[in-house]
């Protein structure tokens, strides 16, 4: 799709929000790069085959030891999200309906991923909990209990904050006026 015409009113919402995606893509990149760096460096020495090796061996979740089975390519994966963001910032940025449709993307991912990290941790909490242990060892369960409670309740304020953005984002996104500026007459569907 081609981007806006000329003669249509570029909004600063926009610019801001494109130039600020921009700066956060590029650094998010950068740190993907040096991680996908360090996961070939480090996961690649036998040692690193040794502990998966002796994980398998344990009560670990399978989740889990996917998880450390494939730290590679989990690091990859993200690279490559935090290069299309970065992308769909730039198109944001010059008005094209491909960054629009991307960057609503993203937003809307973004707040659900939210979510489902916390099951995530809850569920990491679960498998620690349930690890043998000693009995001299009740106070630091407590201490766990407590830190599972403060953690859940850290990540879903912070959800719920990220959300309530995220929505705010794609709420003055899908104005009219914005529209016209990616070349869409109508309400995206």
């Amino acid at each position: 799709m081609a981007s806006a015409p000329a003669s249509t009113v570029r909004s600063g919402f926009v610019t801001v929000t494109a130039k600020v995606s921009i700066a956060v893509g590029v650094a998010a990149t950068l740190y993907a790069l040096l991680q996908v760096l360090v996961a070939l460096l480090v996961l690649g020495q036998d040692e690193a085959g040794q502990v998966l090796a002796f994980l398998a061996t344990q009560p670990v979740p399978a989740p889990a030891l996917w998880v450390l089975a494939h730290l590679t390519a989990i690091a990859v994966g993200f690279l490559l999200a935090c290069a299309a963001f970065l992308a769909v910032s730039v198109g944001l940025l010059r008005r094209q309906a491909w960054g629009w449709w991307g960057f609503v993307a993203f937003m809307v991912g973004g707040a659900a991923a939210n979510f489902a990290g916390i099951a995530a941790i809850d569920a990491l909490f679960d498998w620690i909990g349930a690890l043998p242990h000693a009995p001299d060892t009740a106070p630091l369960l407590a201490e766990l209990e407590a830190l599972r409670t403060l953690s859940l309740a850290m990540l879903w304020t912070t959800a719920l904050v990220f959300a309530v953005l995220h929505g705010l984002v794609v709420w003055q996104l899908c104005r009219p006026a914005v529209w016209a500026e990616f070349g869409m007459a109508r309400p995206p569907r």
